[in-house]
């Protein structure tokens, strides 16, 4: 990755990750339940939000991921 940052500007998603953004006047109503490489869970106020990035159609066992990742959310 250290080489892959020092050759320029990263396009796309090249290395996965996902991230969930949140105003800052609801900072202190948010709780980060759990944070995966393919998806967030986080509690604000009484709503627990749950961002998901599913692989492509291209990927290599793209349904065996979604099948983990989404059992993975279920247990939360």
């Amino acid at each position: 990755m250290t080489n892959r940052v020092k050759s320029g500007i990263l396009f796309g998603r090249p290395y996965g990750g996902v991230m969930s953004l949140i105003r800052n006047k609801l900072r202190t109503i948010t709780e980060t339940v759990c944070c995966s490489e393919r998806y967030t869970v986080i509690k604000v106020a009484n709503y627990l939000i749950v961002n998901v990035y599913f692989p492509c159609t291209g990927t290599p066992d793209r349904l065996l991921i979604c099948e983990d990742i989404i059992a993975e959310i279920q247990s939360w």
